[in-house]
């Protein structure tokens, strides 16, 4: 009987200079299911972040030891970079896209089998000539053309499962950005996504609405009237035999004021702090990014580098579940490949 390995994890070290791997270390410690990690970054940083912030463990022929744990270090250059905590700095935001480049690859040739990106400072990666928005972007160019312009952002909770129609564009720029084709794109996207990852067999999902009060009948914008409720009708009529149950649009406020995300498997907003801004609410620092609508299986904790954080209390919860739910989805997919056909 052949082995079964748990799945392995390529791990990019995002700004060294903030939280990203003190809440990874904490993390692993917490985490159920069996996994393996392939972490990138120079070995040289990493001695200097357990000596700076205290990290458990330590190096050994390639290996980062921590307890039971043997994480297999994906050694990358440094060209120097040197650590300054809480500081964003320029060496180290490079060394942030060596390590994501290096990390992304493993996963897109098939050597890892999931992808969790620790935080990184977009400005400060920006600033060293980094071209993308932000992680998720760059991850989907990554894994080619198709895929480039298709990946659906999703923050989730155990319960609450949150997609974005638009993400990193100025808010300016949303009613234009949102079509019918778009919607009906992303329901696809979500749906298939709930399905194949998550197991839910006939998902519900509640489609926000862009305006206030949906528009309240044409006062307060068509967009609802005129996009958002027609691409709701033909993303339920598109659907495969089980179909699309997608309802909407839905007035925000009321929506996650009272309560009624529970009823939803899940849910799609129209722009990035419309649907993050309660689910961050929710979640209170255990949330988790998952990059749907890709090839590969991509999660992150959803916090950010905490520059200010760097040497005070941390809560990990984000990047333990991130971990989780990044060996679920492997496990369901693997599961849903080896099944056998009717």
């Amino acid at each position: 009987m052949a082995v079964v390995l748990p799945p392995t994890i390529a791990v990019s070290c995002g700004d060294v200079n903030g939280i990203g791997l003190r809440c990874f270390a904490e993390a692993i410690v917490h985490v159920a299911p069996p996994v393996r990690y392939q972490l990138a970054i120079c070995p040289d940083m990493l001695q200097s972040c357990i000596k700076a912030y205290g990290l458990p463990g330590s190096l050994h022929d390639g290996f980062w030891i921590v307890g039971s744990h043997q994480i297999t270090i994906d050694s990358i250059r440094s060209n120097g970079a040197a650590l300054t905590p809480g500081q964003a700095s320029d060496d180290v935001s490079r060394l942030a896209v060596r390590s994501l480049e290096r990390a992304i690859d493993e996963v897109v040739r098939g050597s890892c089998d999931a992808l969790l990106t620790l935080p990184i400072n977009k400005h400060a990666l920006q600033r060293v000539g980094w071209p993308y928005p932000g992680q998720t972007e760059m991850v989907a160019a990554a894994c080619g053309p198709e895929a480039q312009h298709n990946p659906l952002m999703v923050l989730c909770t155990r319960d609450v499962r949150v997609a974005l129609a638009t993400v990193h564009i100025p808010l300016r720029e949303v009613a234009d950005a949102i079509t019918q084709d778009l919607l009906v794109q992303r329901l696809h996207q979500l749906r298939n996504h709930l399905q194949r990852d998550l197991n839910i067999a006939h998902p519900r999902i509640a489609v926000l609405a862009l305006n206030p009060h949906a528009g309240d009948h044409g006062a307060i914008g068509d967009e609802d009237d005129t996009i958002v409720r027609p691409a709701i009708a033909l993303a339920n009529e598109q659907g495969n035999e089980q179909g699309i149950d997608a309802t909407g649009p839905l007035p925000a406020d009321g929506f996650f004021a009272f309560g009624a995300m529970a009823d939803y498997d899940g849910i799609l907003a129209m722009y990035h702090d419309q649907g993050l801004i309660p689910l961050k609410v929710l979640a209170q620092g255990a949330g988790v990014n998952v990059t749907a609508g890709l090839p590969i299986v991509r999660t992150s904790p959803d916090h950010g580098t905490a520059y200010d954080r760097v040497f005070s209390t941390i809560d990990a919860r984000s990047t333990a579940l991130a971990i989780e739910m990044a060996v679920e989805i492997v496990q369901r997919r693997n599961t849903s490949i080896s099944a056998p056909q009717p």
